[in-house]
C-alpha cells in the first residue's frame, strides 16, 4: 500500500512535469530551423543543449504519467493513445538529439534531424490535445473552433413536465452540463462516473454518492451545496455551477426516491418544487439565466470597511474565488439596525448579495440599501419594512432575488418594483397581500416567480421530525 501511496504522489507531478519537454522542446525546433540561416549560426550549441534538456524532461514526463494513469481515473480509449504518443515523444526526442549531435558528413545524417524535428512537432501536438481532452474534456483543443463551450450546453426540451421521466428529462441534463468533464466517458475523477444510472449506483472510490430519500446524506447533493470556497466544493471554481433551481430539483429527487425510470407525475410535489418543474415545461421556459454575479470586474473592498462590519457581527465573503464582488450576512445578528446599514455605504460597487433577515432594520436602513448598484439577492425576512421602503429599492436595476417573508407590505408596495426587469423570485408569505391581489400581481410580473407560501410539505422517509410538548 506505501509503493501505491507513493507512486500516486509522484503521479501527481505530471501536469507539472509535462508541460516542460513541450516547451524546451519547441523551443530546440524553432531554434534549430532558425540556425539554418547564416545569422543564426550561433545558437547551435544552444539547440543541442534545448534538445537534451527536452528529451530528458519527456523521459520523466512518461514515468510520472504512467504511474498517475495508474489511479484509473481516465477513459482507456483515451488514456492509451496518448500514452504511447508521450513516450513516442520521449523517443523522437532522443532520436533528434543523438543525429543532431554526430554531425556527420553525410547528407542523409544534416537531414534527418530536420524531418524528426516536424514528426516531433506533430506527435506534440497529438499527445496534448489527447492530454487536453483527458483533462478538460472532449475536443479540448477543437471546441472553440465550432460552436462556442455555452451553445453546447444542454437544454432538454419538455412539452408536458408531468408526463417527463425524472431522470432523463430532468436530472441528468444537469449533470451533463455541469459534472460530466470530470465525472463522465472521457475522466472519471475520484473513480466517479455520472453519465449512467449504472455508473451513479456504483460510487466512486468512496462509495455510494446517492442515499435514495436522504437528500442530506447524499455525496452528490453535500458537494453541491458547500460553500464555494471549500475544497470539496463541486462542480470546481472555473466550472460552470448549477443554478439554485437545479439544486433543488436534485434535492426533490434525491428525497423522493432517486428513482431512474419514473414519471414526474408519480412522485409527490410540494408548492415550492411545482414552479421549478414547471418552468421547464417547453411554453412556461423563463427567459435566459442572469448571472449571479455581475459580469463587469471591481476592485477590492476597502479592508477597513470589512473589519467594521465584522465587529458588528456580520459574516462577509467573496461570491467567487474569481472576483472581488461579496455577500454580507447579518442573518445570526438580531441587534443590527439601521444604523448599522451605513456601515454598508463603503461596499456599495462589490456588494451582490444581502441577508437582513430577522434583524431590526426598518424603511429607514433602506435608504441605504438603495444606493447598491451590485445587488443582486436581497433578503428581508421578517424585518420592519412596509411599503415605504420598498419604495426606496426601486433603483436596483440588477435585483433578482427578494425575500419579504413576514414584513408589513402590502401589493402596492410589491407593485412599485415591476418596472424591475431583472428580478425572478419575490417570497411574500406572511405579508399584507390578500388572495385578491394574486391576479394583479401574476399580471404585472409576467416573468417572476411569486412565492406565496404556507404549503405543507410531505414528510418522506428519511426527514426527521421533532416531537415537542404542547405548552
Amino acid at each position: 500500500m506505501a509503493l501505491l501511496s507513493i507512486s500516486g504522489i509522484l503521479g501527481r507531478f505530471h501536469p507539472l512535469l509535462v508541460h516542460l519537454p513541450i516547451g524546451i522542446l519547441l523551443v530546440a525546433i524553432i531554434l534549430h530551423w532558425l540556425s539554418r540561416r547564416e545569422a543564426f549560426n550561433g545558437v547551435r550549441l544552444a539547440v543541442r543543449i534545448t534538445l537534451l534538456l527536452g528529451a530528458v524532461s519527456a523521459v520523466f514526463s512518461c514515468i510520472s504519467g504512467w504511474l498517475l494513469a495508474s489511479g484509473g481515473e481516465y477513459d482507456a480509449a483515451i488514456l492509451e493513445p496518448h500514452r504511447w504518443l508521450g513516450i513516442a515523444v520521449a523517443t523522437i526526442a532522443i532520436l533528434y538529439y543523438l543525429l543532431y549531435s554526430r554531425n556527420g558528413s553525410l547528407r542523409i545524417l544534416s537531414v534527418l534531424p530536420y524531418a524528426l524535428s516536424v514528426v516531433l512537432f506533430l506527435l506534440i501536438t497529438l499527445a496534448g490535445h489527447l492530454g487536453g481532452t483527458l483533462t478538460h474534456g472532449e475536443g479540448y483543443l477543437t471546441q472553440e473552433w465550432g460552436e462556442s463551450a455555452d451553445a453546447k450546453e444542454i437544454v432538454k426540451i419538455i412539452p408536458n413536465v408531468q408526463e417527463a421521466n425524472v431522470f432523463d428529462d430532468i436530472i441528468q441534463p444537469v449533470l451533463q452540463n455541469k459534472c460530466y468533464s470530470c465525472h463522465g466517458a472521457s475522466k472519471q475523477k475520484g473513480k466517479l462516473r455520472l453519465d449512467s444510472k449504472e455508473a451513479i449506483l456504483r460510487g466512486g472510490e468512496d462509495g455510494s454518492v446517492l442515499a435514495a430519500g436522504k437528500a442530506g446524506e447524499s455525496e452528490m447533493y453535500q458537494r453541491l451545496t458547500l460553500d464555494m470556497l471549500e475544497k470539496k466544493h463541486m462542480p470546481p471554481k472555473g466550472k460552470s455551477q448549477p443554478t439554485e433551481a437545479e439544486i433543488a430539483l436534485i434535492h426533490w429527487w434525491i428525497n423522493t426516491g432517486a428513482t431512474f425510470d419514473q414519471q414526474v407525475k408519480l412522485l409527490p410535489q410540494d408548492d415550492k418544487i411545482k414552479p421549478l418543474l414547471l418552468a421547464l415545461q417547453s411554453d412556461h421556459h423563463p427567459k435566459p439565466s442572469l448571472p449571479d454575479i455581475p459580469q463587469n470586474p471591481v476592485n477590492e473592498a476597502p479592508v477597513p470597511a470589512v473589519l467594521k462590519l465584522q465587529e458588528k457581527g456580520a459574516t462577509v465573503v467573496p461570491v467567487s474565488t474569481e472576483s472581488h464582488y461579496l455577500s454580507v450576512n447579518f442573518i445570526d445578528t438580531t441587534a443590527v439596525d439601521d444604523e448599522a446599514m451605513k456601515l454598508l455605504e463603503p461596499l456599495a460597487p462589490q456588494l451582490v448579495w444581502l441577508k437582513l433577515g430577522n434583524t431590526s432594520v426598518t424603511d429607514s436602513g433602506l435608504t441605504t440599501i438603495g444606493k447598491m448598484p451590485a445587488l443582486i439577492k436581497l433578503g428581508l425576512e421578517h424585518t420592519l419594512v412596509s411599503d415605504k421602503g420598498i419604495e426606496k429599492l426601486k433603483s436596483l436595476s440588477g435585483l433578482q432575488y427578494l425575500n419579504l417573508t413576514g414584513t408589513k407590505v402590502t401589493a402596492q408596495g410589491v407593485l412599485q418594483l415591476k418596472h424591475l426587469a431583472a428580478l425572478q423570485s419575490i417570497y411574500l408569505y406572511q405579508t399584507n397581500v390578500t388572495a385578491a391581489d394574486w391576479p394583479l400581481l401574476k399580471q404585472s410580473f409576467p416573468k417572476t416567480v411569486i412565492d406565496t407560501g404556507g404549503y405543507h410539505l410531505p414528510i418522506l422517509e428519511g426527514d426527521t421530525t421533532r416531537v415537542t410538548q404542547k405548552k
